[in-house]
């Protein structure tokens, strides 16, 4: 570092995906990184639970990162696409629906769909962190962040379970759908609409109705699959690439194998939480598959198979926020992943959400040079995060939404419309461009997204000379030299 007065410090709550990814970005970046931890190393370790879905947009991201591509060739599976089921009242199922990732599209793409463990990304990413001088203290359990009503007063400070606190100039909450640190964004928000009394409900963004969303996900050892002929079926070459969906009667249940050891199961609710609905820890030990199977009485007979393979299951209900900035009013507390938007967790684009995020936070901070890394310029950067990334999750949490609610259909004709609807992907091989291309226009749309391509387009419509002095942060006009 040319000056060390320049460099921020960063205290990043959670050392889940979200946060390891944006401290290995902004530490790339030049600044002091601490990340807090509730959990403690060995209990990180030994989780074997639990995958992530990485399609195209994230894929992208991914390949920058040292190591990654010999990574994913080792612990990973790709995806060849995804096909849909209707369980039926007799308990069988039937295949309604079929969306191919083709070779043609996905080189179109310039990546693929992979799936893997969470172990594995997870380990990867810290000793990316480690290596690179990030500081990390577990069993640092955080209850509250506090920031200052005035701006450049007092820095943030970030305070434990047990009364310890650690400051710094800047707060990331990455710690997940409970967040610590996203009160304070609420509690911010809260106070701007008592103050504008001429707000009206509907002019109130609005997401779903739908205000909470509940899911539970089941691990099963590759092994166990394998010696029962009936699911073995489902590793077969033709079989194992596939992201298979069943639909059932308010719920649906996505499958897939994740590497070479790992077949992980995730049953979402497209309908209110239930009374019995419980929030559990990722690393609590889960609970017993029953809870699942009671849910999936009218599934096909394989499915529920496989449930009672799994040793327990990982119960979550998800709150959806509809939070208006990602951003503190004086820029000192900001939110990613899960503490940030509401996309929903067993969906496609939950993890690539969280980690487009931190890659857009680290690219932003890499701009400008050691010497110019000021507190003003930090404030100028994360206005710069908040317009990209609000637009771009906004619209991913729209579209998962969508998605989730069609799978979960409830029987009747709009189920069956639906279904009508999916049956005709099941004749399009062979198909023209055209059909092909409004066939997978939703998700050409959210995989085609590149964020080195956001960044830089706003880069070059906000940082460029012609610029300098033009943008506005609360209330005060930003001025910096290139």
């Amino acid at each position: 570092m040319s000056d060390s007065n320049n460099v921020l410090k960063f205290v990043i709550t959670g050392a889940g995906i979200a946060g390891l990814t944006c401290a290995y970005f902004v530490k790339s970046a030049g600044h002091d990184v601490v990340v807090l931890e509730k959990s403690s190393r060995r209990e990180q370790l030994e989780n074997e639970d639990g995958g992530v879905r990485i399609p195209p947009n994230m894929m992208r991201l991914l390949q920058e990162l040292p190591g990654m591509e010999e990574m994913l060739n080792a612990k990973a599976t790709k995806c060849a696409g995804i096909l849909f089921h209707q369980c039926k009242t007799d308990g069988s199922a039937e295949l309604v629906g079929q969306m191919d990732f083709s070779q043609e599209i996905m080189d179109d793409l310039g990546c693929d769909f992979y799936f893997i463990p969470h172990k594995h990304l997870h380990e990867h990413l810290y000793t990316l962190c480690v290596n690179c001088g990030v500081e990390i203290r577990h069993e640092f359990e955080v209850v509250e962040v506090q920031t200052s009503r005035s701006p450049h007063v007092d820095s943030p400070k970030v305070f434990s379970k047990s009364g310890q606190y650690v400051t710094g100039d800047i707060v990331i909450g990455a710690d997940g759908k409970n967040s610590v640190a996203r009160r304070v964004l609420l509690a911010e928000q809260d106070e701007a609409e008592e103050a504008d009394s001429t707000t009206t409900g509907s002019e109130k963004s609005a997401l779903s109705p739908i205000k909470a969303i509940v899911g539970a996900t089941l691990s099963i050892p590759v092994s166990l699959l394998e010696s029962d002929p009936e699911l073995e079926a489902l590793l077969r070459v033709e079989n194992h690439l596939q992201w298979m969906v069943y639909m059932g009667d308010g719920t649906s249940v996505a499958m897939a194998r994740y590497g070479p050891d790992i077949y992980l199961l995730d049953l979402t609710y497209g309908q209110p939480p239930l009374l019995d609905n419980e929030d559990e820890e990722w690393l609590s030990g889960g609970t017993p598959v029953q809870s699942v199977l009671e849910k999936v009485q009218e599934y096909d007979a394989r499915v529920k198979k496989l449930i009672s393979l799994a040793k327990t299951s990982h119960w979550n209900i998800q709150t959806v926020y509809d939070l208006q900035r990602y951003v503190s009013k004086f820029n000192q507390v900001m939110v990613v992943g899960d503490a940030a938007h509401s996309i929903y967790i067993n969906g496609t684009h939950n993890t690539a959400a969280a980690f487009e995020d931190a890659f857009t936070l680290g690219r932003l901070f890499s701009r400008f040079s050691s010497s110019r890394q000021s507190q003003s310029n930090a404030s100028f950067l994360l206005s710069s995060y908040q317009q990209i990334q609000q637009k771009r999750t906004r619209a991913m949490e729209t579209s998962e939404m969508n998605t989730m609610l069609l799978l979960g259909i409830p029987p009747g004709s709009e189920r069956e419309g639906r279904n009508n609807g999916f049956r005709l992907t099941l004749h399009l091989q062979g198909a023209d461009d055209a059909t092909l291309e409004r066939v997978w226009a939703g998700y050409v749309a959210q995989f085609n997204y590149d964020a080195r391509d956001a960044v830089d387009e706003w880069w070059m419509t906000w940082a460029r000379p012609g610029n300098r002095e033009s943008l506005i942060i609360d209330g005060v006009s930003v001025i910096f030299a290139h």
